[in-house]
This record gives C-alpha cells, sequence and structure tokens, in this order.
C-alpha cells in the first residue's frame, strides 16, 4: 500500500508540474501594448513602413515605393552595433535589378559593403552536350527574350500570423516573366519557406513562353556584379540552420558578414517539380552570369532569395520544430495531465 501511495503522490506532483507550466507559457507569450506597428503614407506613390517589436532578431523595415524603384531597409541595433541591409529594386532596359548594400557601425568601426543581382535575359536553347545546363560556347540560342519592358511595380502588405509582410510584385508588359518580392522584420513562413529577416525571397514566374522547337530548354540569365570574391556554395546558411533544404547559392565573401544569391535546386513545372541545374559563367574579374535552367512548361515557377549571412542572434528566434513546442506546449501539457491522471486512477484501482 505504501509504495501506491508514493506512485500517486509523485504522479500528482507531475500533474501540478505540467498546469503550472502550461499557465507560465500562456502568460508568456500573451501580446502586449509595447509591440506596435506604425503605417505612415507619405504621398500617394511612395509608402514608408516599419515594424519594431522585442524579439532579438526582430528588424526595424522601412520601404519605399514608385513606379519602377523600390526601396527596403532592414535595421537591427544590438550589443553597442548599428547594422543595416538596403535592397533596391528598379525596373527597365536593364530587367529588374537588385542593389544590394549592408553597412555595420560601432563607436570605433565602420563596414560597407554592396553587390547587385540583375535578372535580365531568358534563352531558349538546345542543349547540344546534354549536360543540362546553357553553355554560350556550345549550346545553340533559339531565341533570346531581354527583358526591358515591366508594369509598374504594385507594392501591398500581407498580414501572416500577425507579422506584416511586404510585397513587391514587377512583371514584363508581355506578361511572360514576374517576381514577386517578400520583405519582413521577423521570421515568417511564407508559401512553406521559412524567410529570416536578413533576406528577401523572391518567386520567380514564367508564363507561356513561346517555345519554338520541342527539344529546347529555357535559361534564365541572371547577372551577378560585386567588386568582392564569390565562392558558389552547395550549403547555405539556411541548410545549416534547419531552415531549408535543397538549396544553392553565390556568396559574396565579407569577412564576418557574406552576402549571397541563393535558389531552391527545384522548381514547379506545370505543378511538378523538377531539378533545376544551374551554371556558373564569369564575365569579368567584378561581373558573373548566372544561369538557372527550366524543362519546358507553360507556368514555371522558382524560388531565389537575396541577403546577408552571419547577422542573426543565435538564440533568439527559435528554430521551426522549437516554433512548434512553444506556440503548442499548452494543448501537449493539457493532454500529458490527462494521461497521467488517468495512470493515477489506473493505480488506486490496482491498490
Amino acid at each position: 500500500m505504501m509504495k501506491y501511495a508514493i506512485l500517486n503522490k509523485a504522479l500528482l506532483g507531475m500533474v501540478l508540474l505540467l498546469l503550472v507550466s502550461s499557465i507560465v507559457v500562456v502568460s508568456a507569450t500573451t501580446t502586449t501594448e509595447d509591440e506596435t506597428t506604425e503605417t505612415e503614407t507619405t504621398t500617394e506613390d511612395e509608402t514608408t513602413t516599419s515594424i519594431n517589436d522585442d524579439d532579438s532578431n526582430d528588424r526595424e523595415v522601412t520601404v519605399m515605393t514608385t513606379s519602377t524603384h523600390a526601396e527596403i531597409e532592414s535595421k537591427l541595433e544590438s550589443g553597442g552595433t548599428e547594422d543595416s541591409f538596403k535592397i533596391e529594386v528598379d525596373v527597365g532596359v536593364n530587367g529588374v535589378e537588385f542593389k544590394i548594400a549592408f553597412e555595420a557601425e560601432t563607436a570605433t568601426n565602420e563596414t560597407e559593403r554592396e553587390f547587385e543581382v540583375d535578372f535580365s535575359q531568358l534563352v531558349e536553347f538546345i542543349d547540344e552536350n546534354s549536360n543540362g545546363v546553357y553553355d554560350d560556347s556550345v549550346d545553340t540560342d533559339v531565341q533570346t527574350l531581354e527583358l526591358n519592358s515591366f508594369e509598374p511595380i504594385a507594392y501591398t502588405t500581407e498580414n501572416i500570423s500577425g507579422i506584416t509582410v511586404h510585397v513587391f510584385d514587377v512583371s514584363t508588359t508581355d506578361g511572360i516573366f514576374g517576381a514577386r518580392i517578400y520583405a519582413t522584420g521577423d521570421f515568417t513562413n511564407i508559401n512553406g519557406s521559412l524567410i529570416a529577416p536578413t533576406q528577401v525571397k523572391i518567386d520567380v514566374f514564367i508564363h507561356d513562353f513561346n517555345f519554338t522547337d520541342v527539344d529546347s530548354q529555357l535559361a534564365l540569365k541572371v547577372e551577378l556584379s560585386s567588386e568582392l570574391e564569390t565562392s558558389f556554395n552547395d550549403q547555405t546558411e539556411d541548410e545549416e540552420d534547419g531552415r531549408a533544404t535543397d538549396e544553392a547559392a553565390v556568396d559574396i565573401l565579407m569577412t564576418d558578414t557574406n552576402g549571397f544569391f541563393s535558389w531552391k535546386e527545384s522548381a514547379e513545372i506545370d505543378g511538378i517539380a523538377h531539378q533545376v541545374n544551374s551554371s556558373i559563367h564569369e564575365v569579368s574579374a567584378t561581373e558573373q552570369e548566372i544561369y538557372l535552367n527550366y524543362p519546358q512548361g507553360s507556368e514555371i515557377v522558382h524560388d531565389p532569395k537575396i541577403g546577408f549571412e552571419n547577422l542573426l542572434i543565435m538564440g533568439g528566434n527559435p528554430l521551426p520544430i522549437a516554433d512548434f513546442i512553444a506556440d503548442n506546449l499548452l494543448p501537449i501539457s493539457i493532454g500529458l495531465a490527462i494521461v497521467v491522471i488517468g495512470l493515477v486512477v489506473v493505480a488506486k484501482r490496482r491498490s
């Protein structure tokens, strides 16, 4: 009888511990009056939006837009260091141009870095050497579509789980090429991808491209310009930290903080996932051409990203599995409590 009494006390103690932890979690995740979101419209064509919250990785985001130009600036002050990165988006005769700049300032030092990424052409080609990528010196060009005429940039915001996401839509006037750009000041799950506040996500759309040869493929030409050294990387920071899988990137080497242009190594072609092969051609010491290669299809959807590495504060925003546990600890605790109570009842009946 004594051992059953001890068991009952232990099980009841577990119940109380679970219930107390549930209450603590509820209190910790309650929104306070200190968390604010501000929106200020300055003109009809220019909008400024700021995001502020208390998380260690949350950044203040400022957005300005016109019909052909958008600026996204993200700032963070931490530990005596203020850093910011700015991404400017321009559409016009040179395609979709992304100018990316990073600045960090302490009491004794200031760092500035920049690079540029442009989406400029679609190339239909015959893969003469059957290696799955476009080689301009070997393969046969069927046709080249210059991305040089665009509709006005459309800027909107979305609320995803209480987080403001800035959305920019660009599209060529013929409707064949489009890109949707997402920027946010916090970790956000966007269409199944966890996006960090130190990067922008880009959904590339190619709609009803007029293929003229049944055996051809399509390549998106991406031009990357930087005064700094670059390096291909088949393991991105997002993959290493468990936020993504199946990615590749070109890193712009900036000592501790690297810029990057990355892409999923698969794309949806008419709703079916297909491998995306890439080829990188060095044009000069400061410029590279990256070709992202797709099979034929009416609807091609791909997922690149642009941003900076090594800016995230470890121990700040949890990874997805930790997020899930934190968000669901109350129902998990209640469920465990019910199981434990059931065990107590069974133990009593046996006694």
